[in-house]
C-alpha cells in the first residue's frame, strides 16, 4: 500500500518541473526555483594558422610552432596536424581554441585528438613522456606577429649585471 501510495502522491504533483532546450538556450524551471537561463555561446571565427608552444621536457627546450590548417608539422617524433583555429569573432587577440591530432611516430599511436584552449592548458592536455604542446593564439595573416611581448623569444633573458645569468 505504501509503493502505491507514494505513485499517487507522485502523480498528483503539478507538472511544473520541466526542461525546454531550443537550440543553445536553455530554461530550467523546478518548482518556484528561480528561472536558470544559460546564454547563447559567442560566435567565432575561424584562422588559417595557429601559434602553439612545443617543450621538450628532458632537455628544457621550448619553441613556438606555426600550424597551417590541414598541414603536418614535426616536433621532434610528433606529427602535428591542426585542423581548424577558432577565436571570438570581432576579436582575434582573444581567447583560441585550436583543434588538433598528434601522432607519436616512435609508436606510430595517437598522443592527442582534440581541442587545446589557449586560455586553460590543463583542460584538455596533451599526454606525453617527454614533450608537450599547448596553444597560444590564432595567426590571423603573417602580419601576426609569432611572439608576442612577455612570451618566448629567440634571443636570450637580459638580466642587469650583479644579479647573475646572462
Amino acid at each position: 500500500m505504501k509503493r502505491l501510495t507514494a505513485g499517487l502522491v507522485l502523480l498528483a504533483l503539478p507538472a511544473v518541473a520541466q526542461t525546454t532546450i531550443e537550440g543553445d538556450d536553455t530554461v530550467i524551471r523546478l518548482g518556484n526555483a528561480p528561472v536558470a537561463e544559460s546564454k547563447m555561446r559567442p560566435a567565432a571565427s575561424s584562422a588559417a594558422q595557429a601559434v602553439m608552444r612545443g617543450l621538450d621536457k628532458l632537455a628544457g627546450a621550448s619553441e613556438d610552432i606555426i600550424l597551417t590548417a590541414g598541414e603536418a608539422t614535426q616536433f621532434g617524433p610528433l606529427t602535428i596536424t591542426m585542423k581548424d583555429c577558432r577565436y571570438p569573432k570581432g576579436n582575434p587577440s582573444g581567447d583560441a581554441f585550436v583543434s588538433l591530432s598528434v601522432i607519436d611516430t616512435n609508436t606510430n599511436k595517437s598522443a592527442f585528438e582534440g581541442w587545446m584552449i589557449a586560455s586553460s592548458p590543463a583542460l584538455n592536455a596533451m599526454d606525453h613522456p617527454r614533450y608537450d604542446v599547448w596553444a597560444i593564439r590564432c595567426k590571423l595573416d603573417d602580419r601576426t606577429p609569432s611572439v608576442v611581448a612577455g612570451e618566448s623569444s629567440p634571443f636570450p633573458i637580459m638580466r642587469p649585471e650583479g644579479l647573475g645569468g646572462n
